[in-house]
């Protein structure tokens, strides 16, 4: 019976497993030659498949030909038996026909999820970039998409202006290549979201642009953040954020900010023809306690946290970060090119930093990944606490240390056991003796506003509702919407039966009005007797 997770979920493209493949250098196999990266699974329950991209480089080059015995990996220090092994190349620059076109957003994911793909996701700080020397990597991004990317790349553009929510992939560039030709213009003309959120505030105008700073850094911090969450979740394997960006702010609280407009009194005034406390007068007039409320939020944002954070959720993730500067050589001496540096070396990415020449950084970094191995095994610590592991591999041959992912987050105790889904008992006959058995039989049949669908790639206007045939009555059946972690949300899904028709059916029903655009899953749980039966369905909401 085919599995019901499916590549397009993207928890599931997390913990996705691997089945056997020759090792790279058998005899036969071209040393040079991409190995065919293995995408389904085969579950062994209650344990957990880790994937760890390898690159053993010798004079800068990468080493082909190597097999299983010659890697070590650790795990917290204690070893582990690698199971499957891959080697992956990538060629740069191919006509647009060639490239990898997804035609849904799912499709989309779904490449993504395959780590014979290269994955970048291009993210121009619109502030921190300069407002003038932001038009210096206008063309450089246009020639990384169209010179550099090869036919397994995908990439999205966004940015600091985005949300992480907006994040698409593509392999042909022709929209984002206009993103880039507007950079310029748009830095410099364009009203933001701070711009529109914080006109008419009563407070004086040098406190205004202060907020209009804050903000435009929070979200910078807050689409990164859920970028690196989004990478995260689609694969084990290596993905990559290109930060055009000269500077991640490190500032403190900015307590003086909140102390300017303590013991301020509200200022009485006419919003839409009602005279009220806290409301200023004009067609632009904004609720002074919201303002005050959001200064004191942003005043006490601590970015130097938030840098931290950034740092160690893509190390955790396995999302490395390349840093692009555009403040060429005049910048490269700074706090912020240092801090810039940093989170390249943390996440295994490369900074371009202090380079007058932004397309050789740019080649750099497609460089930098032209080819890799993937490695996996079978975790031997089944303690399911969501703690952070260490991963260190080594060349068996001469016992030095290999570049590697460093490290992942061990799934929870509710994640196993999300993704432990059983394969459905037999059905039972009249021969058959003892208590009924519950099977939800076959795969589920899926339907969108009430006509039928192949999956659940869905808008938030959509209401889903999932049929199963069963084959004995319930004693239990129990719903449940399931975020990217695995973990339930408080979201009724409505769960029945269906007596009248042979099979009975269960029927869930779930309305998506109340969700953002993301992965999730519907987890059912059907229960007789003792038997329990329990399967997870994709959805994803565009």
């Amino acid at each position: 019976m085919k599995h019901p997770i499916t590549r397009a979920v993207l928890l599931a493209a997390v913990l996705l497993l691997t089945r056997s493949a020759a090792p790279a250098g058998d005899a036969g196999q071209q040393p040079d030659q991409t190995t065919q990266a293995q995408q389904r699974p085969v579950f062994r329950g209650g344990t957990h498949f880790v994937r760890v991209d390898a690159y053993p480089v010798r004079d800068g080059k990468i080493v082909e030909g190597l097999t299983l015995e010659d890697f070590e990996i650790l795990e917290d220090g204690r070893p582990q038996i690698a199971d499957s092994l891959d080697f992956i190349r990538f060629d740069t620059f191919s006509p647009v026909d060639e490239r990898l076109d997804p035609h849904t957003q799912r499709e989309a994911f779904e490449l993504a999820a395959d780590p014979r793909n290269r994955v970048f996701v291009i993210f121009v700080d619109m502030v921190a970039s300069g407002r003038i020397e932001i038009h210096h990597i206008q063309d450089p991004l246009v020639a990384f998409l169209n010179r550099v990317l090869g036919p397994r790349d995908l990439f999205g553009f966004l940015t600091s202006r985005n949300h992480a929510q907006d994040l698409v992939f593509s392999g042909v560039s022709t929209t984002a290549e206009a993103q880039a030709r507007d950079l310029f213009r748009s830095a410099n003309i364009d009203k933001d979201e701070a711009d529109e959120l914080f006109t008419g505030c009563p407070l004086s105008d040098a406190t205004v642009e202060a907020m209009k700073a804050l903000y435009r850094r929070d979200m910078s911090y807050t689409t990164l953040a859920g970028v690196v969450q989004t990478l995260g979740a689609l694969r084990q394997e290596r993905k990559s954020i290109v930060l055009v960006s000269n500077a991640l702010s490190r500032a403190r609280p900015a307590t003086a900010l909140v102390e300017a407009i303590a013991g301020k009194p509200p200022r009485i005034g006419v919003t839409n023809g009602k005279l009220g406390i806290g409301n200023d007068q004009g067609p632009t007039a904004q609720n002074s306690n919201m303002c005050t409320s959001e200064l004191r939020r942003l005043a006490n944002i601590d970015f130097d946290e938030r840098y931290r954070r950034l740092v160690r959720d893509a190390r955790d993730r396995n999302v490395a970060v390349y840093p692009v500067s555009t403040a060429g050589v005049e910048g490269a001496v700074s706090r912020g090119s240092d801090d810039l540096r940093s989170l390249a070396d943390e996440t295994d990415g490369l900074a371009v930093v202090g380079s007058n020449d932004l397309g050789a950084g740019m080649r750099r970094i497609a460089e930098d990944l032209a080819a890799y191995y993937v490695l996996g095994y079978y975790t031997t610590n089944t303690r399911w606490d969501g703690g952070v592991r260490k991963i260190t591999v080594r060349d068996r041959r001469t016992g030095k240390a290999i570049r590697a992912r460093r490290q992942y987050l061990a799934p929870t105790e509710q994640e196993i056991a999300a993704l432990s889904v059983p394969r459905p008992a037999a059905v039972t006959s009249a021969a058959d003796t003892g208590p009924p058995r519950v099977t939800l039989l076959g795969e589920p049949s899926l339907y969108l506003n009430g006509q039928a669908a192949s999956s659940l790639v869905c808008s938030r206007t959509d209401r889903v509702r999932i049929e199963f045939p069963v084959t004995a009555p319930m004693d239990a059946r129990i719903a449940r919407l399931l975020d990217a972690r695995g973990q339930a949300m408080p979201i009724p899904v409505n769960v029945r039966d269906n007596e009248a028709v042979t099979p009975r059916r269960l029927i869930v029903t779930l309305s998506l009005a109340p969700l953002t655009r993301g992965s999730y899953s519907i987890e059912l749980d059907a229960a007789a007797g003792s038997a329990h039966d329990r399967r997870v369905v994709p959805l994803w909401i565009q």
